[in-house]
């Protein structure tokens, strides 16, 4: 009669924990001092592997123990099955603390040279065994792919100000608006220049997409009664950088762009500056450990 095979369902990894002792010791009595409990549960724990297993471990004798080819079979590979049995079950209880996982965040380009880099820097620092991948969208793109579950959070600015059914916002950097001026402006040295100031200059700006930062600083400049004169249109921050220091217009940036020392242009501060804040959008009811740390650690930051 075909001898069945043992269910590995069956087998209990504290057995195998208890195997991998005497092994190492080769002494029932050191084991189960090592085990902190008695020799005779210990005698009978083996052999409730070995039964299981339908083979024997051990070759026992009055004055010592030797491991059968099969113990030496089983020797050599237990440590490996509990070290990936450990291994798996810590990165559960990682991922259930939201101490490890991956979030797909998408972002709207400005962000990057904001808080967002920085943000995921200190992150990183809390949790290692984190990992990220960003996707370029507009905040219109971020909100689709959120309901499809495409992404785990987006970023865009001012979205506090937005309706977003189903979604949540939590903020992620504070941020000014400042102006963008060629260094042979006659305000460029300005300590700090009213938007209405700026009514009759040329601007160059980013496309007015829905929800997008050309949209909010257009419609700045029409709450200070003005309609901006548009000398050009660019889809880049870089390129419209560029273009200022050319002299084809002034332009309204995020004043973190004025980290960077830009050849030709000056950053200049408004007066009453308006807000560029970046947000971290996301499903209140459906985010997952990983991404709950995360927004843990903006709310801790931001609340310094």
């Amino acid at each position: 009669m075909k001898q069945l095979l043992p269910d590995p369902s069956r087998i209990n990894f504290r057995l195998l924990h208890y195997f991998r002792v005497v092994a190492e010791e080769m002494n029932f009595t050191q084991a189960a001092r090592r085990l902190n409990i008695s020799q005779p549960p210990l005698s009978k724990h083996i052999k409730e592997l070995e039964n299981q297993l339908g083979v024997e471990l051990f070759k026992r004798t009055t004055r010592s123990i030797a491991l059968t080819l099969a113990g030496r079979t089983l020797f050599h590979n237990v440590e490996i099955l509990l070290d990936q049995a450990n291994s798996a079950l810590n990165q559960v209880q990682q991922l259930g603390r939201g101490e490890a996982g991956h979030m797909v965040i998408g972002m709207v380009g400005t962000s990057v040279w904001g808080g967002l880099i920085p943000a995921l820097k200190r992150f990183a620092a809390q949790a290692e065994h984190a990992t990220w991948v960003l996707n370029e969208q507009t905040p219109s793109q971020q909100i689709i792919s959120l309901q499809k579950r495409h992404i785990d959070l987006g970023v865009w600015r001012e979205a506090k100000q937005q309706t977003l059914p189903g979604l949540a916002c939590q903020l992620l950097a504070r941020e000014k608006l400042a102006v963008v001026l060629p260094v042979s402006h006659p305000l460029a040295e300005s300590a700090a220049i009213p938007l209405k100031a700026l009514q009759h200059d040329r601007f160059i700006v980013l496309p007015p997409n829905e929800a997008s930062l050309g949209l909010y600083l257009h419609n700045l400049c029409l709450q200070q009664g003005f309609s901006p004169d548009i000398a050009h249109q660019v889809n880049e921050p870089q390129t419209l950088i560029a273009m200022v220091a050319e002299e084809y217009g002034i332009a309204l940036l995020p004043d973190s762009y004025g980290r960077i020392p830009w050849p030709g242009v000056r950053f200049c501060p408004l007066e009453a500056a308006p807000s560029a804040d970046l947000y971290v959008i996301y499903h209140a009811d459906s985010a997952t450990p990983i991404v709950h740390t995360f927004l843990k650690m903006l709310r801790a930051t931001n609340a310094v």
